[in-house]
């Protein structure tokens, strides 16, 4: 069975950037994002593409990674783009949809659930929308489908050390993080708190704006942090590989 409120949640923050590009003129698709070197342009390029990759995963089996080149143009009409990006992202939902969650398929050169591929795909929708709206000075609105970021975040800690080289002072899932979510409502991830190594506190927001580095205040990220694993994992933190 395939999780039909994630499904719901990805489609909605596809939506939410939708609406954004969908309101702009056509030189505001040539503005900088914060990302380096990227416009507005780029980044949805990216995105349709990486939807036509995870498309290939789903269906094909195909791995983006070590596969060979994967045929794809990125149209430079801003309204073919959004077109093309619509496309891709409706053909990776359904195919989302007619596998079980629990299925396992390439990506990366490694195996990961079709669950958990859709997650990426909401995380990197909602981290290169910020960009989007940072380029064209739009304030995005927080919601709380940002609970499967703000998990992600924490369920790939172990990963996020080992891109950074860094032994962990302690197991990395021995991390508790209360957050704040955009409702009020408070989401916790990792043990109990008698049984946590280090704790880590804050708004919901700002931890997903941290593991998708999109944190980008003059001031280090107010998150409280109890404990070295917790003081470590905020530095390394990478919700993406």
């Amino acid at each position: 069975m395939h999780d039909g409120a994630l499904l719901d949640d990805l489609a909605a923050e596809q939506e939410t950037l939708d609406d954004l590009l969908a309101s702009l003129a056509r030189g505001q698709w040539a503005a900088p994002t914060p990302a380096e070197g990227w416009t507005v342009h780029d980044t949805v390029a990216h995105l349709a593409l990486a939807e036509r990759l995870a498309h290939a995963s789903v269906v094909d089996g195909r791995d983006p990674v070590g596969s060979g080149p994967f045929p794809f143009t990125a149209p430079d009409e801003p309204s073919a783009l959004l077109d093309l990006w619509r496309d891709a992202r409706q053909a990776t939902l359904a195919a989302f949809a007619d596998r079980d969650d629990r299925d396992r398929v390439p990506w990366g050169r490694r195996h990961m659930a079709v669950r958990s591929l859709a997650t990426a795909r909401l995380m990197e929708t909602w981290a290169h929308g910020l960009d989007c709206f940072a380029a064209v000075g739009v304030t995005p609105h927080d919601t709380d489908r940002l609970v499967h970021v703000a998990r992600l975040g924490w369920r790939s800690l172990r990963v996020a050390f080992a891109v950074a080289g860094e032994e962990p002072p302690a197991p990395p899932e021995a991390l508790r993080v209360e957050l704040r979510a955009p409702s009020g409502a408070t989401w916790t991830f990792g043990p109990e708190p008698a049984l946590a190594a280090a704790t880590a506190r804050g708004d919901a927001g700002v931890w997903c704006r941290v593991v998708t580095h999109r944190w980008r205040g003059a001031e280090p990220a107010p998150l409280e942090c109890d404990g070295d694993l917790a003081l470590a994992a905020v530095r390394v933190a990478r919700a993406f590989l």
